[in-house]
């Protein structure tokens, strides 16, 4: 049974091939990677605010999105997703917006582009501006501070 053990002896397999003791932290890195891969796979999404209006063409910041996901896109395994539009009210400006990401990519050296980028949610739901406004005033308030005390 090598490769189960750190080294410290407490933590060989029981009977049934389950450790008694899992080494310090090795659980929690596990739960760490999973939630740094899904992160980084939030990167790779084009959401509406970065277009402008219903058209498929970029805000400034969008640009600057794109040509990241450009860099990055050549050695990241995450699909390149383009926010779908609200109850899907506008397929066919979902669509060219789709056309027009993946041809930017291919352009920028991203080979498989065309397959990799989807008309899709965004994977966590986001809030609107009066659900962030309660999350906050609750934040504050449950922790007592006062205005000008920090």
């Amino acid at each position: 049974m090598a490769g189960l053990c750190c080294g410290c002896g407490s933590c060989w397999p029981s009977r049934e091939g389950v450790p008694d003791r899992y080494p310090l932290g090795s659980v929690n890195r596990a739960h760490y990677h999973t939630m740094e891969t899904n992160a980084e796979a939030a990167d790779f999404i084009l959401h509406r605010n970065e277009f402008v209006g219903d058209t498929a063409e970029l805000t400034p910041y969008g640009k600057d999105h794109i040509l990241e996901i450009a860099a990055r896109a050549r050695y990241a395994p995450f699909p390149i997703l383009v926010e779908r539009s609200e109850n899907n009210s506008s397929p066919a400006v979902d669509d060219h917006r789709r056309t027009i990401i993946a041809q930017v990519l291919l352009d920028h050296g991203v080979a498989d582009a065309q397959q990799r980028t989807i008309i899709s949610p965004a994977y966590g739901k986001g809030l609107t501006a009066q659900e962030a406004e309660s999350d906050y005033n609750q934040y504050v308030n449950s922790r007592s501070i006062k205005s000008g005390e920090w």
